[in-house]
C-alpha cells in the first residue's frame, strides 16, 4: 500500500478507501503508531528532566524538524500541547526557502500513497485548507519557495498551541541546501522572514541552518534586520 504504485495497480474502491479500510481491519496499525508518539513524547521528557536535575537554571528545549509542518499526520503526534510540559523552548524548523521544494516532495509521496486517487494538483487547495497556508501553485513550489507567512503562521501557531508557556523560536533560512533549479535564498528573503517570525510574536529567532552554508548577504540582511528590530523595541 506504501509503495509506489502505477494507475493500473488501482484497487476497487480506490486507494484512500483501501487504505481505511486497512486501519478499520488491523487497529493495531494506529496502537502501534500510539505506542511511538508515547515513547517519543516520554523520552524527550525524561532527557529534559536529567538536564534540569544537572543544571536547573539552564534553559532546555527540542528543535521540530520540519516535516511537521507538512505531514498533518505527524503534526497530530508533534502536540505543542503536550511538549509544553517538559521543555523551555521549541526552534521551530521555518525555514521557508528550502520549505517549498521540500513541500513539493512531501506532495508528491503523499500523492504516491495514500492519496494516490488524485495528483498534488488536484489536493493541494484542500492540503493548504487543513494546513492553514496560502501558498503558490504545486508546479512553483520548487523554484518559489514559500512565503514569509509561513514563518508568520507557523510561529504563531506553536505560540497559540503551547498557551505561550515556553519560548518560540523559528528558525530563519538562510542557505539551507537545495538543488540549484529550486529556491535560493536572497537577502530580501531574509529581511521578511526575519520580520514575520517577530511581527508573529517570537521570542527570538535562530539563523538557520549552518554559518559554512550561510552567504555573506543574507547573513548581513539578517544582521541589519534584527539590529533596526531591536533598535525600534528599545525606543
Amino acid at each position: 500500500m506504501w509503495r509506489l504504485a502505477s494507475k493500473d495497480q488501482r484497487p476497487v474502491d480506490g486507494y484512500f478507501v483501501t487504505f481505511w479500510r486497512l486501519l478499520l481491519d488491523y487497529p493495531e496499525i494506529l496502537s502501534w503508531e500510539k505506542l511511538w508518539t508515547d515513547s517519543y513524547h516520554e523520552v524527550r521528557s525524561e532527557l529534559f528532566g536529567a538536564g534540569k536535575s544537572i543544571a536547573p537554571q539552564k534553559p532546555f528545549g527540542f528543535h521540530i524538524m520540519q516535516n511537521m509542518s507538512f505531514s498533518p499526520f505527524y503534526q497530530a503526534e508533534e502536540d505543542y500541547a503536550r511538549t509544553k510540559d517538559y521543555t523551555d523552548f521549541l526552534k521551530i524548523a521555518t525555514y521557508n526557502n528550502a520549505a517549498g521544494p521540500r513541500m513539493a516532495s512531501y506532495l508528491d509521496r503523499l500523492s504516491a500513497t495514500i492519496f494516490h486517487d488524485a495528483s498534488p494538483k488536484d489536493f493541494l487547495p484542500f492540503y493548504y485548507k487543513i494546513m492553514n497556508y496560502q501558498e503558490g501553485p504545486y508546479d512553483q513550489l520548487h523554484a518559489s519557495g514559500l512565503t514569509a507567512d509561513y514563518v508568520a503562521r507557523e510561529t504563531k501557531r506553536a505560540i497559540a498551541a503551547s498557551g505561550s508557556q515556553v519560548k518560540i523560536y523559528p528558525g530563519i533560512d538562510i542557505d539551507v541546501p537545495t538543488r540549484r533549479t529550486d529556491k535560493r535564498t536572497t537577502p530580501d528573503d531574509v529581511r521578511k522572514s526575519v520580520h514575520a517570525a517577530f511581527g508573529s510574536g517570537a521570542d527570538g529567532v535562530v539563523l538557520s541552518r549552518e554559518y559554512v552554508e550561510m552567504w555573506n548577504a543574507n547573513l548581513s540582511a539578517a544582521g541589519e534586520t534584527l539590529r533596526e528590530i531591536f533598535a525600534a523595541g528599545a525606543k
